[in-house]
């Protein structure tokens, strides 16, 4: 799942989308290189988070914190992020909650 682009990060987004022919932030499943060579680069989801968030480990860590979950939900179906998410809320929290 990739981050939703703040204001300075829409360029290179748009950038990411003309390459592409798609919007990876909408359709991350369709982003399923692991190369970090040409010119399959530009599909590894890692690289595509690294250049929309300039490789800030902070800017990274508030797209996880700060995304609606439902949108999460929405936009993980065919990337197994809904999957996961409904396996922790079935699972992980009830243990938590009982502690």
């Amino acid at each position: 799942m990739l981050p939703i682009p703040s204001n300075q990060e829409e360029r290179i987004l748009e950038q990411i989308k003309a390459r592409l022919n798609f919007d990876p932030c909408i359709e991350s499943h369709r982003l399923r290189s692991t190369s970090h060579e040409e010119p399959d680069r530009i599909r590894n989801p890692k690289v595509v988070v690294e250049r929309l968030t300039g490789k800030d480990m902070e800017r990274e860590q508030q797209c996880w914190e700060d995304t609606n979950l439902n949108l999460l939900r929405e936009r993980g179906v065919h990337t197994g992020l809904t999957a996961y998410i409904q396996e922790i809320e079935q699972h992980l929290i009830p243990i938590i909650l009982s502690k």
